[in-house]
């Protein structure tokens, strides 16, 4: 019998420790705390949910995703769902300040006998509330060590990290009362028969795979489930606790409370929501997209590293036909892999990346990135998004590379994949917008009216037609909205740190291979045949033949397209025409190789034949109209 069926049962060495907890319970900051080092973050077998892995002495310390009860709901709780079942204890993180609510995840991982010790944490915000809670009672009622903490401050990690051993859960809970419905053979584990009383079927499913149960098999398990009962004792329950060891004195509004209902509010939301958009935009897309990167670019990498690289290369290898492909490889101008290739990994990609993740910490710790999607959510809902795809939006008019990225914190798939398609569409990244925005100049103000407007429909239609096409219901925005506050610098960098090393380390195998590939075909002679290929495509747009060169370099990077038609003699229809096919033609391959990576090889070859499509059925409209 297992320490799961029984609860009698403590951490040993060479298990598995999950961490577990509602949204916004200050779960992840409480596993950097007790994390050794960093092991890994991945996609959990056949999700597309993020888990992170670490050292814990000799255990195994597992994040799960933040979920308000163990089932099959959404995605994220069938994940933790798996986690929990295959995990020796658990440390359960509660937010003193919403106990009446992250009790029942509590109750329910006791329920399953599932070894357990809770960090109440938030304490100090609860004491800001006037919320007194009394951790010893608490301990006593549960059955389970509960050690308060603020973990944002480290304070109650250490005792925590010393009590994670004495994870227990009581020998039986209320909830068996239930298990007296299932067949005497079910065979199954005290987790999963608290499961299957609750009505989830997966869980049903895969106990009655292993042995016929009654006569009904899988249905006879199916139908079993009690969960309004189940969830309605365990809520009266969560009340008794919650009464006896918590007490509330009233106090006035706190001024994180008062911005907050500022910030909901549209009247007085919009406006700054407005300006935190511009604030975000103004510091990804132009103090680190244009004036950090071009520093990078044009001086570090431009004055000193490539000269520096390329000479010592050349000093390397010999004047040699054999050794031509090589050099060729290693310091081409287009994506030599250790010269252009290594400027735009840490010249170009490791600033945004840093850039995106520390505003996305400040979002995030200080509870304004829920609100803001609930301000935008109205909006993005007519081209089949929620208000979390505004973050990738405005981002990627700063670097779409870098929004491909972020739109891990869309919804579902099906949304991910129509924020995806959208960035890599009609949204054009800042480098490419300077540019752009330099030559529309020249044509006049209407001409950059026109511009935005043409975007702008064609970025709705594309949305229309997606959420009417792609399988799938629109996801609903329906998501916690977190006390604000201050957020804490430590936490932020620290966030910051991690993140970026380990996209680094998932991304820099795929540039370099990228390189490798595009040099390759650019060696033997590739790119001419391509130029040769794009020339009459030209002609649908109504533009001349040497234009087929701009399109050839926005293969390679969105700005070169742009920065090659300022040395072309084109009219003033012709240079708009030729601005708008190249922002709706397909992203750049720094841009690409990232969407292979969060999306699929399928779509993101849809994506990019699509991109080829609408740029030159739009271009081809605009050169009939124009």
């Amino acid at each position: 019998m297992s320490c799961h069926e029984t609860g009698d049962c403590d951490v040993d060495a060479d298990e598995t420790i999950a961490l577990v907890g509602c949204p916004n319970v200050g779960k992840s900051v409480v596993f950097g705390e007790l994390a050794e080092q960093y092991v890994d973050v991945s996609n959990y077998p056949g999700t597309t949910v993020d888990t992170t892995e670490a050292a814990f002495g000799d255990a195994k310390l597992t994040d799960t995703p933040g979920v308000y009860g163990i089932s099959s709901f959404d995605e994220e709780e069938r994940v933790t769902r798996e986690i929990v079942l295959e995990a020796d204890a658990v440390v359960n993180v509660v937010d003193a300040t919403q106990l009446d609510r992250d009790l029942f995840l509590t109750l329910q991982l006791l329920d399953m006998g599932i070894p357990t010790v809770v960090a109440l944490n938030m304490m100090d915000e609860a004491e800001a509330d006037g919320v007194d809670i009394d951790a010893d009672a608490l301990e006593a009622e549960l059955g389970v060590p509960v050690v308060p903490t603020v973990a944002v401050d480290g304070e109650g990690i250490d005792e925590l990290r010393e009590r994670v051993p004495e994870a227990t859960a009581p020998a039986s809970t209320p909830v068996e009362r239930w298990f007296d419905e299932l067949p005497d053979d079910v065979g199954a584990s005290r987790a999963e028969k608290t499961l299957i009383v609750e009505g989830d079927e997966p869980t049903a499913e895969r106990v009655s795979s292993g042995a016929i149960v009654a006569d009904g098999g899988v249905p006879a398990l199916t139908e079993i489930g009690q969960r309004e009962d189940v969830y309605g004792h365990r809520r009266r329950r969560v009340e008794d606790v919650v009464g006896g060891v918590l007490s509330r004195e009233e106090r006035d509004s706190s001024w994180a409370e008062r911005f907050s209902d500022l910030m909901l509010d549209p009247l007085t939301g919009t406006p700054i929501a407005l300006a935190m958009l511009g604030a975000i935009f103004y510091f990804i897309g132009v103090v680190v997209a244009q004036k950090v990167v071009d520093f990078l670019e044009i001086t570090v990498f431009g004055e000193y590293y490539n000269p520096i690289v390329e000479g010592a290369v050349e000093g390397i290898l010999p004047a040699a036909s054999w050794a031509e492909p090589i050099e060729f490889m290693l310091i081409n101008g287009n994506l030599g892999l250790l010269t252009i290739t290594v400027q735009y990994i840490v010249g170009v990609l490791l600033p945004l990346v840093i850039a995106f993740y520390f505003v996305i910490g400040i979002l995030e710790d200080s509870g304004m990135l829920p609100r803001l999607a609930v301000l935008t959510d109205r909006g993005l809902n007519r081209i089949g998004l929620n208000g979390r795809a505004i973050v990738p939006m405005i981002v990627g008019v700063g670097c779409v590379t870098m929004a491909v990225i972020t739109t891990r914190m869309v919804g579902d798939r099906r949304e991910r994949l129509i924020s995806t398609a959208l960035l890599g569409l009609a949204v054009p990244c800042s480098a490419q917008l300077g540019v752009i925005m330099g030559l529309l100049a020249g044509l006049g103000l209407i001409w950059w009216f026109g511009y935005l407007g043409v975007l702008l429909l064609v970025l709705g239609v594309a949305g229309l037609f997606l959420d009417r096409t792609l399988p799938g219901e629109q996801t609903p925005l329906v998501t916690e909205l977190p006390r604000m506050r201050v957020p804490r610098p430590r936490n932020i960098l620290r966030k910051t740190y991690n993140r970026t090393k380990m996209f680094l380390r998932e991304a820099i195998p795929l540039f370099a291979v990228a390189a490798v590939a595009i040099s390759a075909l650019e060696y033997v002679g590739g790119f001419a045949v391509i130029q040769r290929v794009l020339s009459p495509v030209t002609a649908l747009v109504g533009l001349p033949q040497e234009f087929a060169r701009v399109l050839l370099l926005g293969l390679v990077r969105r700005d070169f397209a742009a920065a090659g038609m300022t040395d072309m003699a084109f009219t003033t229809a012709e240079t708009f025409i030729g601005l708008v096919v190249i922002t709706l033609f397909v992203p750049c391959i720094l841009s690409m190789v990232m969407i292979l990576k969060e999306r699929d090889a399928k779509s993101a070859l849809l994506m990019w034949v699509g991109s080829w499509v609408v740029a030159f059925g739009v271009g081809g409209l605009l050169a009939v109209i124009l």
